[in-house]
């Protein structure tokens, strides 16, 4: 079972801090063509939360793009230093994306799943005990 998570971060630079304390809804590695270019690298760790369970302080800088599904996904990144923070989707308002590699502390960080494993570099070595999807997981089966 998934932790309650007490921890806080920043960028590189220290001028964006943050402050987390709750329950990750979802722990994940993107592959994405999108996320390998955000991050520079093979793909991004993301755990998103709640938005009321996280405090920003600190002015960042952002930038909207189009996702493969069509929502807009604006990432949040420190404008003195470019150090990649937290993204918000137009899909899940209510919930923000925080950047695993940004917390001071990530050990607690577990990927649940692995996203876009059809653009995963061959280099890019991740669990294989993590479910795997190609693209986007398909939804979950509506409650009855």
């Amino acid at each position: 079972m998934v932790q309650e998570v007490n921890a806080a971060g920043g960028c590189l630079c220290g001028a964006v801090r943050f402050k987390v304390h709750g329950v990750p809804i979802r722990m994940a590695q993107c592959h994405c063509r999108d996320c390998q270019r955000a991050s520079g690298t093979g793909h991004m760790s993301n755990a998103i939360f709640k938005t009321a369970d996280v405090e920003v302080s600190g002015t960042t800088a952002s930038y909207a793009s189009t996702a493969d599904s069509g929502n807009t996904l604006t990432r949040h990144f420190c404008p003195t230093c470019g150090g990649r923070l937290f993204l918000y989707s137009a899909a899940r308002p209510g919930m923000i994306v925080m950047a695993a590699g940004a917390f001071d502390d990530m050990s607690w960080f577990e990927p649940q799943i692995v996203l876009y494993t059809k653009n995963k570099p061959a280099w890019d070595l991740v669990s294989e005990a993590v479910p795997h999807f190609e693209g986007m997981p398909p939804p979950p089966p509506p409650k009855a």
